[in-house]
């Protein structure tokens, strides 16, 4: 895996495949950086800030960089439309190798991930390397839970993958 591992990892012997972001990558990445708003479209402006100024400062270009951004904007929204009075909406940002990596959750009402087919999610598919959606789908601290996340990559045009 190299000096930074990956940042997703799943968890053996779950009956679903769950999904999370390490905590710490190791020496020579960056990140992971969180940001905790209300998820209400009024906080949008806000993680696409700070989205674009992650990006901007780890050396993206300003194509990759409005591309990012928009894609932030595009999960966010997806979600906050989706999403249960009072939530918090999460946008976790780590770049490893020229790679960033997003994942951006929130409770909603029904747990469903995305439609594939939605404009939205095409927009996704579009301007990133990678996408996808998926739920959690049980906290044993709240007894049912609706958390969904959607997570992205985009790759630097001028990095190297290891």
């Amino acid at each position: 895996m190299g000096e930074c591992g990956h940042p997703w990892r799943g968890y053996p012997g779950h009956i679903m495949a769950r999904r999370e972001l390490v905590d710490w990558f190791g020496p020579g990445c960056h990140g992971p950086m969180e940001l905790r708003v209300p998820a209400d479209p009024r906080h949008l402006a806000t993680v696409r800030m700070v989205a674009q100024a992650v990006a901007a400062r780890e050396g993206f270009g300003p194509d990759e960089v409005t591309d990012i951004v928009l894609a932030v904007d595009e999960a966010c929204a997806t979600l906050v439309h989706a999403s249960v009075p009072g939530s918090l909406l999460t946008c976790r940002l780590s770049v490893a190798f020229g790679t960033l990596r997003a994942d951006v959750s929130t409770t909603t009402f029904s747990g469903g991930v995305p439609n594939a087919q939605s404009l939205g999610w095409r927009v996704l598919g579009t301007v990133t390397d990678s996408v996808s959606a998926w739920r959690y789908d049980f906290d044993p601290q709240r007894g049912v839970d609706r958390v969904v996340h959607i997570d992205f990559a985009k790759q630097a045009a001028g990095s190297i993958s290891r």
